[in-house]
C-alpha cells in the first residue's frame, strides 16, 4: 500500500466496518445475539487489506463463531472483549501464515479491532442487564402474587374466625 488513493481505500473500508458493526448493535435483537455478531464478523472480514484471504473468529463465554476458511497456521492479531471489566472473549483477525506475517496488518486495523472489541462488550453487557431486568420484574411480580394471597388468606382466616369466637361464646 503505497499510494495516498490505497490508503484513504483502507480507511474507508475501516470506517464503513465501523458504521456497519454501529448499525447492527443498535438494530440488535437481543434474542438473536448470534445474529449479530456473525454479521460483524462479516463486517469486519471485509474491513481487512486482504479480505479474501482473512479469517475472522468471535469468542464469547455462550458463541464461537467464524468467518473464512480456516488454516493450519496463522499469522494473526487478537483483542479481548471485556463486559463488566473482566475478559469475556476474543476477536482474531488472521491471515494464512506462508503468505503473510503480523506487520502485513496495519495499526488502523489494529485500532478498529480494539473499538469493535469494545461495541461488542457494550451491546453483551446491555444484554445482561436486559435479562437481569427481566428476571426481577418476575421476581417482583411473584412476590405481588404472594403477598395478595397472604392478605387474602388472612382475611378468610379473620372472616372464619369471628363466627367461630360467637360459637365457642355461646357453647
Amino acid at each position: 500500500m503505497n499510494t495516498t488513493e490505497d490508503k484513504l481505500r483502507e480507511r474507508i473500508k475501516e470506517l464503513t466496518c465501523l458504521y456497519e458493526v454501529t448499525s447492527i448493535i443498535v438494530n440488535c435483537d437481543y434474542s438473536q445475539l448470534e445474529l449479530s455478531l456473525q454479521a460483524i464478523a462479516h463486517c469486519l472480514k471485509g474491513a481487512v487489506q486482504y479480505e479474501t484471504e482473512s479469517y475472522v473468529k468471535i469468542t464469547t463465554n455462550n458463541y464461537v463463531l467464524e468467518d473464512g476458511s480456516f488454516k493450519e497456521s496463522l499469522c494473526c492479531i487478537k483483542s479481548n472483549i471485556k463486559v463488566f471489566n473482566e475478559v469475556s472473549g476474543t476477536i482474531l483477525i488472521g491471515y494464512p501464515s506462508d503468505k503473510f506475517s503480523e506487520d502485513d496488518f496495519l495499526d488502523e486495523e489494529k485500532k478498529l479491532l480494539e473499538n469493535v472489541c469494545l461495541e461488542i462488550g457494550n451491546l453483551i453487557e446491555r444484554k445482561q442487564i436486559r435479562d437481569n431486568e427481566a428476571y426481577i420484574k418476575k421476581q417482583m411480580e411473584r412476590t405481588d402474587r404472594l403477598n395478595i394471597l397472604g392478605e387474602i388468606t388472612a382475611g378468610i382466616a379473620h372472616e372464619l374466625n369471628t363466627p367461630l369466637t360467637n360459637i365457642l361464646g355461646f357453647t
